[in-house]
């Protein structure tokens, strides 16, 4: 039986699978509880030391207490915020459902650039109609007033949607800036690595592209949406490195996870040769659009 032709649309796949998919925020309790064993150890010495030293190491301890209660206090405000903003994500599974998850996250949006969770949620609605009013929206965050813990969240979407317009030396400056290590989610520590690592590749850092991609696996089903960054990523990179046949294979294998995509390369404004490739993979998949014959 012939295996079922690819359906190719004019737009990137529909958002509303990945949204579907979104994680929702959780505390760590296991974080929690280590912190809660470190002040219990704090008060325990306070109170040894209490005949040599006093009040002062209970004073010290109360200190300590304090300052760790209300750092847990703000995470715990931006998780339950993060798994609101994830709700409304969830519903956005449709043209219809992202025009009602806009509103009413512009209805709950702080003024001037300080939520950076609800600009970046409004910039991944927005972008399969327009990526330039998705970067429009992230460019408009004040990073000195957000939350440092979405400081990297916000570069590696804006240098996603910066590569996806061309902007290759743009996404380079906010890769540079992307730690994974601060990362604790594997889905998006993988959306950064593909996003710097595709930066990387585009703009003559190609071996550190190389390097970092090989520590990520597109296969692994942990990742999920993620595979087609990942695939791409790999396209960039090893056409840099003059591997093109790993970078055809790259480029089958995105084919497979979302053929437009692969549609993407033949679009005007890309390189000769990524774009002769581009037209290969979807020739050989059956998938490229016939040329219409015109009549005089």
């Amino acid at each position: 039986m012939a295996k079922p032709k690819k359906q190719i649309t004019a737009a990137p796949r529909d958002v509303g699978e990945a949204l579907e998919q979104l994680e929702q925020p959780k505390m760590n309790w296991k974080v929690i509880g280590l912190f809660g064993v470190a002040l219990a150890v704090v008060w325990l010495i306070a109170g040894i030391l209490m005949p040599t030293i006093g009040y002062v190491g209970l004073i010290v301890a109360g200190v300590l207490t304090a300052v760790a209660s209300g750092f847990l206090v703000w995470v715990w405000r931006l998780t339950r915020k993060s798994a609101d903003i994830a709700a409304i994500l969830k519903s956005a599974t449709d043209k219809e459902g992202r025009a009602a998850a806009l509103e009413q996250l512009r209805a709950r949006q702080a003024p001037g650039g300080k939520d950076a969770l609800n600009a970046i949620a409004q910039a991944q609605l927005v972008a399969q109609e327009s990526p330039a009013e998705a970067i429009k929206i992230l460019e408009g965050i004040n990073l000195k007033k957000a939350p440092a813990l979405v400081h990297d969240d916000v570069r590696a979407n804006l240098a996603m949607f910066y590569l996806m317009t061309g902007r290759a030396r743009d996404a380079r400056e906010l890769a540079d800036d992307i730690r994974l290590d601060r990362q604790p989610q594997a889905k998006a520590k993988a959306m950064y690595a593909a996003v710097v690592a595709e930066a990387f590749a585009r703009t003559g850092k190609a071996e550190d592209a190389r390097k970092l991609l090989e520590t990520y696996d597109p296969n692994d089903k942990e990742f999920g949406p993620v595979a087609g960054m990942l695939w791409r990523a790999q396209v960039y990179t090893y056409m840099a490195t003059k591997k093109r046949g790993r970078a055809k294979e790259a480029m089958e294998q995105l084919f497979e996870v979302d053929p437009n995509m692969v549609a993407a390369f033949v679009q005007r404004g890309t390189r000769p040769e990524l774009s002769r490739l581009a037209k290969q993979v979807l020739a050989g998949a059956g998938a490229l659009p016939k040329p219409k014959m015109r009549t005089r």
